[in-house]
């Protein structure tokens, strides 16, 4: 059973509660769209917050693929004000893909409002996925052969760098949540890109079937994401410099399933993409890495290179040409390069005009000091040293942290990089939400008065 039009402030806040725990006076942050489910969910967090002494900012991302995005940022921010909630408007600046604009979108809006979030303290970013949307996540990933797992649809919490991303709209339809809004009289936005079919979600949209799915999904993922887990701990040793290596024998004890699974999560780890490789594709890459030599030269998978080294560890490490571009570093300001790495440089240490955080590379490995050259190559598997974070200013090479190293003067603890990916190798438990499932939905038919 599904919600019906009879969604209303005690449901949703039971729902959210269910989401917790929430800290005295809490600051949600709100990823607003302007569109009809964000802006119901705008108003029900607010509410939500502010019966808890808390509030609410509203956190709306500009990609400027439209004309128009500028003009509808600004109308938003004159609404946000109306309605006496914070309003910060984040833009997707820089050059735009030529291909995959939507999932490059995607990656986009959610790094900005995580880093957004970190700004402003905020531990909990709320989206707006709702029942309609969960179906075409499904939908999407039974094209995409995904398995039992990625029929279970998306998560009602994910992590993210400190960050708690919460979906307390999974169980709620899109037409539910219009209602509300006019219930309201809350006015939102239409974005043309939603009913656009060269993209795949919205193909689907204008198809108006899509799958249903049951409860069953959820379980099968709660109990394998344990199991993933287990066998992550027994078989996975992460490096600071932001490889991994994996233990093949233990691997290869374990159920095959399983063990792409944790291959799965290592390349996500270290290649930063979306979305898991295909089933297929982690298949055949795990059966030719099984049948390779040690020192063979490997595979690459999901932006990653795959290896097999001398001791017969699987490493998993960034492709060098996948890596991010240099990132210019701000005193005081956190910067997340690569989807692998936070960097931060005191207000001493970014005196230097032009410092930036980017790639080692063939290049700058080879600008390094012989001796260290000679001493590293030893601990740091050559697979993994151009892709290692390298502090640079007009200059060249200044720092590469993860090596010890930095040019004479340099003081190593002005620039302070971390390991910290987008996509940790284990995350929360998986929270079911939405059609059929246990979780959140249930909760909320529960809450109805």
């Amino acid at each position: 059973m599904r919600l019906g039009a009879a969604l209303d402030q005690n449901a949703f806040d039971a729902a959210l509660a269910a989401l917790g725990p929430f800290e005295a006076a809490p600051l949600l942050a709100v990823g607003w769209s302007g569109g009809g489910d964000s802006t119901a969910l705008l108003s029900l967090a607010e509410s939500f917050a502010r019966g808890h002494g808390g509030r609410v900012v509203a956190l709306h991302v500009d990609h400027g693929l439209r004309a128009e995005s500028a003009a509808q940022a600004q109308e938003l921010a004159k609404r946000a004000a109306v309605l006496g909630i914070a309003f910060e408007a984040l833009a997707w600046t820089g050059p735009k893909p030529a291909h995959g604009v939507p999932q490059a979108a995607r990656a986009a809006r959610r790094d900005l409002l995580v880093e957004a979030c970190r700004r402003l303290g905020a531990i909990h970013l709320l989206l707006a996925h709702n029942a309609d949307d969960q179906r075409e996540t499904v939908a999407m990933r039974a094209a995409r052969q995904s398995g039992p797992v990625g029929l279970a649809g998306m998560s009602a919490i994910v992590a993210d760098r400190g960050v708690r991303i919460l979906r307390p709209l999974l169980g709620v339809a899109h037409a539910d949540l219009l209602a509300l809004c006019r219930a309201r009289g809350l006015h939102w936005l239409e974005d043309p890109t939603n009913r656009d079919p060269r993209f795949l979600r919205a193909r689907l949209r204008l198809a108006g079937s899509l799958p249903e799915f049951s409860g069953a999904a959820s379980r099968t993922r709660v109990q394998h994401e344990g199991d993933l887990a287990r066998l992550a701990a027994r078989s996975v040793a992460v490096a600071p410099g932001g490889y991994v290596r994996l233990d093949c024998a233990v691997l290869r004890a374990a159920d095959g399933r399983l063990a792409h699974g944790v291959l799965a999560r290592a390349v996500l780890c270290v290649g930063g993409d979306d979305y898991a490789p295909a089933p297929a594709a982690l298949a055949a890459a795990w059966d030719a890495l099984a049948a390779a030599a040690p020192g063979e030269s490997g595979r690459t998978l999901g932006h990653c290179r795959l290896r097999i080294e001398p001791d017969g560890r699987l490493l998993v490490a960034r492709e060098p040409r996948a890596c991010q571009a240099a990132l210019p570093l701000e005193p005081g300001k956190t910067v997340f390069w690569d989807g692998r790495f936070a960097a931060m440089c005191s207000a001493v240490g970014c005196t230097a005009s032009g410092l930036a955080i980017g790639a080692l590379g063939a290049h700058g490995w080879a600008q390094l000091p012989r001796k260290l050259r000679a001493s590293v190559a030893k601990s740091i598997p050559a697979a993994a040293r151009a892709g290692l974070p390298t502090i640079r200013d007009l200059d060249g090479v200044l720092a590469v942290p993860h090596l010890s190293y930095g040019r004479e003067g340099h003081r190593l603890d002005t620039v302070a990089v971390r390991f910290w990916p987008r996509h940790a190798l284990c995350g929360p438990a998986f929270v079911a939400g939405g059609l059929g499932s246990p979780g959140p939905q249930r909760r909320l038919e529960g809450a109805k008065s």
